[in-house]
């Protein structure tokens, strides 16, 4: 076979075809592209029926891209000795359930997108990538993601997945978005200390960011099936920070000091107190702040400005009086709270809505040689002679 492989090679080096863009329409193409240990152009694989299955295990590297899309005969992909590629994407193909590229370590632009029946997904040691993409699949495990300093990180809508270990990664330059994995989902991202975009984590069953302590853009929390909220190294948030839909009962931001835009707390069912505890040091929020829920209390001891409008409504212990109170920074104040008094039987409401206690003191919110392969290939070709 080795044989076969480097007389192939030559032919196919001599031809050029080793640094050609290859649109493959058979079988025979994918042999072309096999034949090159380095490929230094697109491989696209687009459309094209009766290919059950796609190997290129001779391939070492893909300068270029690796596109496999729209293979709805497509049952499995194996690249196993590929070690580099410029972008390796796989992008809607119905049945593949198997893609294996074990020894895959440093690809700029990774994409698993939207593979439905996809349950194996094999690679090891992911140490260099600026994109990272597993979307829409049915893998219950990831392989080792080893890159301290990625790009953007994007896992969603893996039904099965339960365990997301990016402990390795310690700031990225983009962005990062978890969402509706497995039910039970647990996410880990303990080395985590910067982010250069936005960042948003919902659906998870238990989140470790521990040491995160910027953001650069918005920070979200959204579904997720955990109580308590921790968040004990962030100091800045340089846009927005939203929490929504939560099952937290207690949230700490003990050493956030600055947010660059707004604050929204909002549809959080367990969620009744913002204590002293809740953001300690938070000084000022130059946009809004929205907080919608069951509120007994709010506190916000060292707020010293809030530039844009402050909106509350929901229905709970805290009346509007109070809260204009403890938000006393903001100038412009509107309230819709249901005030609950409990000393009556049954917990008959006070105030609330727009008939009852309301304030609204304000307007508007504001790229190795050809040679040295040849060279390669002729040696192996003359040991076969």
């Amino acid at each position: 076979m080795k044989c076969v492989l480097a007389f192939a090679a030559i032919a196919a080096l001599a031809a050029g075809a080793c640094n050609k863009n290859v649109k493959v329409k058979s079988q025979t193409d994918l042999n072309t592209v096999n034949a090159c240990t380095k490929f230094e152009a697109d491989v696209v694989v687009d459309g094209v029926s009766g290919i059950g299955a796609l190997s290129l295990d001779n391939v070492e590297e893909i300068t270029g891209q690796l596109i496999i899309q729209n293979m709805y005969d497509l049952q499995t992909v194996s690249l196993g000795a590929l070690t580099s590629a410029g972008s390796f994407k796989v992008l809607n193909n119905t049945n593949v359930y198997k893609v294996d590229v074990p020894q895959l370590t440093s690809v700029d632009d990774f994409q698993i997108i939207v593979n439905p029946n996809l349950k194996e997904l094999t690679y090891s040691n992911i140490s260099s990538t600026t994109n990272f993409q597993i979307i829409g699949t049915h893998v219950s495990a990831l392989g080792v993601f080893a890159d301290s300093k990625p790009g953007n990180i994007e896992i969603l809508s893996n039904t099965d997945l339960q365990k997301l270990d990016f402990s390795a990664v310690t700031e990225t330059a983009g962005y990062i978005n978890i969402a509706n994995n497995g039910k039970n989902a647990n996410v880990t991202f303990s080395s985590l200390t910067q982010v250069g975009g936005n960042v948003s984590f919902a659906d998870a069953a238990t989140l470790d960011i521990s040491k995160l302590s910027s953001v650069k853009d918005d920070f979200s929390l959204y579904t997720n099936d955990f109580t308590n909220l921790t968040v004990p190294a962030l100091s800045t948030a340089d846009k927005s920070i939203t929490i929504s839909g939560n099952s937290f009962k207690a949230i700490a931001f003990p050493k956030l000091t600055e947010i660059g835009s707004s604050l929204n707390i909002v549809n959080n069912t367990n969620f009744k107190s913002i204590s002293k505890t809740t953001f300690p040091k938070l000084g000022s929020v130059p946009g809004s702040i929205v907080l919608q829920g069951s509120f007994d209390n709010i506190t916000f001891p060292s707020l010293k400005t809030v530039d844009g409008q402050v909106s509350l409504s929901g229905k709970g212990k805290l009346s509007c009086d109070d809260a204009e109170k403890a938000l006393s920074a903001a100038d412009n104040f509107d309230c819709s709270l249901e005030t609950v008094d409990d000393s009556s039987d049954g917990g008959s409401e006070v105030s609330g809505g727009d008939d009852n206690e309301s304030h609204d003191t304000s307007g508007a919110a504001a790229h190795t040689t050809v040679v040295a392969v040849i060279g390669g290939a002729i040696a192996l070709a003359a040991a076969c002679i």
